[in-house]
């Protein structure tokens, strides 16, 4: 049997992609493994769903010879698009996804997706929970962008960084010549808040948000770092601080708020959190933020708001992460906290469209994988000429932290909602209510693996 008769499936909450050529050796499941045989108890590696909750990857369609604009797909070196082009800036997830999206149905239009890196495509939730497992920055990658170039039938320019958008002339200046659009889709992602923070190794911080800073921190790890501080109790704090317990590493947490996840959890659900790790060895310093960082022979001495002072070797920031909107901003687009887009995915100038984590469709950013996907399939029935605007449906969130599993679906106004145990009494479920109606929930521990068929219930 040939690769080309294996199917692809994905986790929509993650990214993840089960590849029946691959399987899952992690798991069990050796390459060739069809997905029909996959057990019932096989859970997603990445965020812990279950294969039911997995949908089957379509192929894009293949150009036929009489496909009249059907470019052939190279590494586009020298590609220049052109008015009937749809430039894709960025090679996240959100780049790719709406690549992909665009080439279901569409087998002709020409596209060209531009990106200031090496292009490959990988699963960035994975980041923070690789370590325990024992998986490279190389281990990451699925495809290199010529490869998934290659696949959709496109054509690909990575190292080549936009520096300037001309709306009027539909033209992008580059670090490698200039390239004109007839579309725009920006997917430029988001960058790690800087924090303010004194002292001779204050630039030894460590910002992770993409494969390359991943693999600097595999870089730093090897060097004989045995305790590692994280600056920040959000969603990638604890997600690494689960990771670096497990793979051996001592950690202490860092962040200004009285508990960790404390933008997503009531205090007593993310204090069981914090139990957890903390029997994992995690040490918490919450009410206090990170003023100075100072080298120390070997070691790092950090110095926190409280006086406290940490000795350490290296300093990780999970501090939240910031749109990346000043190319936008320079091209006279409306920016707020990222490009503003309406919900069709388009900004506030004609043919240019946004994504992802530098996308606010009316105000909010969507974040999360499963969002993005539906934003990459709205931006695709745009440029066919349908209409299919974006859900602003509340998120589903997957807390990869196996100590103490949460997933969590926030309510749109979570500031006045109150999470109150489900009517059942049942343990590791509390309920969002409005008007006697499911608008949110959040499930922990055993729970944790019901939040798929939940959300299903709570969005339709």
């Amino acid at each position: 049997m040939s690769e080309s008769d294996y199917r692809r499936w994905i986790c929509d909450a993650c990214g993840y992609i089960y590849d029946e050529a691959k399987g899952d050796p992690d798991s069990g499941l050796a390459p060739g493994t069809r997905f029909e045989a996959i057990p019932d108890d096989w859970l997603c590696p990445l965020c812990g769903l279950t294969k039911t909750d997995l949908r089957l990857l379509p192929e894009a369609p293949v150009a036929t010879a009489t496909s009249r604009r059907a470019p052939r797909a190279t590494s586009g070196k020298t590609c220049r698009g052109g008015d009937e082009y749809v430039v894709i800036v960025g090679a996240g997830i959100a780049a790719w996804s709406v690549a992909e999206s665009i080439r279901r149905d569409d087998s002709e239009t020409p596209i060209l997706l531009v990106t200031a890196c090496e292009g490959l495509s990988y699963p960035k939730p994975a980041l923070s929970t690789a370590l325990a497992q024992g998986k490279s920055a190389d281990d990451l990658v699925e495809q290199d962008a010529a490869s998934k170039a290659s696949e959709l039938n496109l054509t690909v320019r990575t190292q080549t960084r936009v520096i300037k958008i001309d709306p009027q002339k539909h033209r992008l200046t580059t670090s490698k010549g200039g390239i004109q659009y007839g579309k725009l889709i920006l997917a430029l992602g988001a960058h790690q808040r800087q924090l303010p923070i004194a002292g001779d190794a204050a630039d030894s911080v460590l910002l992770v948000n993409d494969l390359a800073a991943y693999k600097k921190l595999r870089n730093r790890l090897e060097a004989q770092v045995q305790h590692v501080t994280i600056l920040g109790a959000g969603l990638i704090g604890c997600e690494f601080a689960e990771d670096l317990t497990s793979a051996g590493y001592r950690v202490s947490v860092i962040d200004p708020a009285d508990h960790p996840l404390a933008s997503l959890l009531p205090s007593d659900t993310a204090m069981d959190l914090a139990h957890r790790l903390q029997e994992k060895g995690v040490m918490w310093h919450f009410n206090t933020t990170l003023d100075s960082v100072e080298q120390s022979r070997e070691r790092q001495r950090a110095v926190l708001s409280d006086g406290e002072a940490i000795e350490t070797d290296l300093i990780l920031s999970a501090a939240g992460l910031v749109a990346n909107t000043q190319l936008a901003e320079k091209a006279g687009l409306s920016v707020s906290r990222g490009i503003d887009t309406d919900k069709r995915m388009r900004t506030s100038q004609a043919d240019i469209y946004a994504i992802g984590d530098c996308a606010a469709v009316e105000g909010e950013i969507y974040c999360y994988i499963e969002p993005i996907r539906r934003q990459a399939d709205t931006i695709a029935a745009d440029l066919r000429g349908e209409e299919q605007p974006f859900n602003r449906l509340p998120p589903l969130i997957r807390v990869k932290t196996p100590s103490f599993p949460l997933t969590v679906c926030p309510p749109r106004n979570q500031e006045s909602a109150i999470a109150t145990p489900h009517h059942s009494g049942e343990p590791g479920r509390l309920d969002y209510l409005h008007k006697g109606q499911l608008v949110g929930f959040i499930l922990s521990g055993e729970q944790a693996g019901n939040g798929a068929s939940l959300y299903r219930e709570l969005i339709t």
